[in-house]
């Protein structure tokens, strides 16, 4: 199976690692993350006044929709993601323009047609990026000039050859508007490269430990903090400024009698953006907010379950992002930020953090039940049954109280468990189902060590285990010990599909 698209041109369902591409879950992590990028960075990026919002927002889009055609490649998926977050935006960020709304709908628009045939992934991401980045620059420069008009452009032109005092003029505007697109179409290329490759580079990180991270709680989502709404007295103040002006604007404009306003070009373009900026906040607007906002709350009914989905998984996924950031102190700057993505993306689409099951695999003698003895020494929330080897015997320790009872059987006993030339005692393995048994209710973690071909026969740990799986509660957490080469069986014997195989105990901690 293919996980590695380095130097692939072209995808389909087959090149996708089976575990990612049958997860339904990663359809809704990778729209939480989308989400959050639109809602919570947009947020951050609205409120410092950086000018290449769209830059940093749309680029984050852009890879989320990638990868959204990487592991769910379903035609309408991305089409179903892009609406869910639109319903998103409109409830977490009711203020936002209907631009922002355009942006989204172009980006998801353009996704699921470039994916549409699902071939040439890497092109298509190339094209998604460039042309979504692309659309984002002529946005911010068609809605100045909306704004502001063309006398901008001019007043720029005249301001810096003033200051040069060129004798030849440059049209510096023009310059300056280019550089603008340029950065956005340097951007659209990166990003399409990046978005490329990701899918292959994220299976290569996930096999590294210390990229893991476990939310253990739910948590509750918080986005940045708006604004308070201005006063009413203080908004229709406004509303009578915009009436005055519009009036003055156009008696003068269309000189109706004598000009009450000078004909200097600044004072011209200052109110001719006082006044469309308030035609926008107090009629186009509101008009096309509330038309939008009411074509998503119908499209919202229709999408309940996927949205109670999405909003699940939002505190978990922002927890994801904070931690990613937490753990990675030892980096700064753009270093920082590029080792705190890779792990929220490891972890986004390889959902250690949401995980309940998890499977310990490796070589027999390997060390596995010596770490967990360590590990779980003096806890207080770890339960169930560990394996060690105490002086050449096979031993079942009680890991909450450290009891040890030999686990072969003697030679008197008629009743015995059989693997190969082992002889296991039948009486002490009923005694550690009762460890067990009385476990399977308590907070925390339970341990089972370990499962194998016994249970896979149907013996030993193989009835107490179906209970435990069957009734494993949301404070509780279960990890198996299963040696290498049988985890996947043990997944599909005991249908534990959203079980995490892991290879180092580090998520015990």
């Amino acid at each position: 199976m293919k996980t590695d698209i380095d130097n692939k041109n072209e995808y389909s369902p087959e090149f996708i690692p089976s575990e990612a591409g049958e997860d339904r879950g990663v359809y809704y992590r990778l729209i939480a993350l989308w989400v959050l990028s639109e809602a919570m960075l947009g947020g951050i990026i609205h409120g410092l006044k950086i000018p290449v919002s769209g830059l940093v927002v749309g680029g984050c889009a852009v890879i989320c929709i990638c990868l959204i055609a990487w592991y769910v490649p379903k035609k309408g998926a991305i089409i179903k993601a892009t609406l869910i977050v639109a319903i998103f935006k409109m409830m977490l960020s009711p203020q936002a323009p209907p631009p922002a709304y355009i942006a989204v709908f172009f980006q998801g628009l353009l996704g699921e047609l470039l994916f549409w045939k699902r071939r040439l992934y890497a092109v298509s991401c190339f094209v998604l990026a460039l042309l979504a980045l692309l659309e984002s620059g002529l946005q911010r420069i068609l809605m100045l000039t909306i704004v502001y008009g063309n006398d901008l452009w001019k007043a720029i032109n005249d301001f810096i050859n003033g200051l040069t005092k060129q004798k030849t003029t440059t049209n510096y505007s023009l310059l300056i508007g280019g550089g603008y697109v340029l950065i956005h179409i340097i951007g659209g290329m990166i990003t399409g490269w990046i978005a490329s490759i990701l899918p292959g580079r994220i299976a290569a990180w996930s096999r590294d430990p210390a990229n893991r991270i476990i939310i253990t709680t739910k948590g509750e989502l918080t986005l940045p903090v708006r604004a308070a709404k201005k006063k009413k007295w203080l908004k229709k103040g406004v509303l009578v400024i915009w009436i005055v002006l519009t009036l003055l604007y156009v008696q003068s404009y269309y000189k109706i009698g004598t000009p009450l306003l000078p004909s200097h070009v600044s004072l011209k373009i200052l109110l001719r953006s006082l006044i469309i900026v308030l035609s926008w906040v107090f009629i186009i607007g509101p008009l096309l907010k509330q038309l939008l906002h009411y074509w998503l709350q119908k499209k919202q009914a229709r999408s309940q379950q996927d949205i109670q989905q999405v909003l699940e998984l939002l505190p978990v996924t922002q927890q994801l992002v904070a931690e990613s950031w937490r753990t990675t102190p030892g980096t700064k700057g753009w270093k920082r930020v590029k080792a705190s993505v890779k792990k929220i993306l490891i972890n986004a689409l390889n959902p250690v953090a949401a995980a309940k099951i998890f499977i310990l695999s490796g070589p027999v003698q390997s060390g596995k039940t010596t770490s967990l003895i360590k590990r779980t020494e003096k806890r207080n929330d770890v339960w169930g049954i560990l394996t060690p080897v105490v002086e050449g015997k096979r031993m079942f320790m009680n890991v909450a109280t450290r009891h040890l009872s030999e686990m072969e059987a003697p030679e008197e006993e008629t009743e015995v468990l059989r693997i190969g030339r082992f002889g296991f005692s039948k009486k002490s393995f009923d005694r550690a189902v009762e460890v067990i048994r009385e476990a399977k209710n308590k907070e925390g973690w339970l341990i089972i060590d370990e499962i194998g071909p016994m249970e896979l026969r149907g013996e030993g740990f193989h009835e107490v285990l179906k209970e435990v799986v069957a009734g494993l509660q949301d404070d509780q957490k279960l990890l198996l010990v299963v040696r290498e080469g049988l985890a996947k069986q043990v997944k599909d014997v005991y249908q534990l599909d959203d079980a995490v195989i892991i290879h180092h105990i580090a998520v015990l901690r």
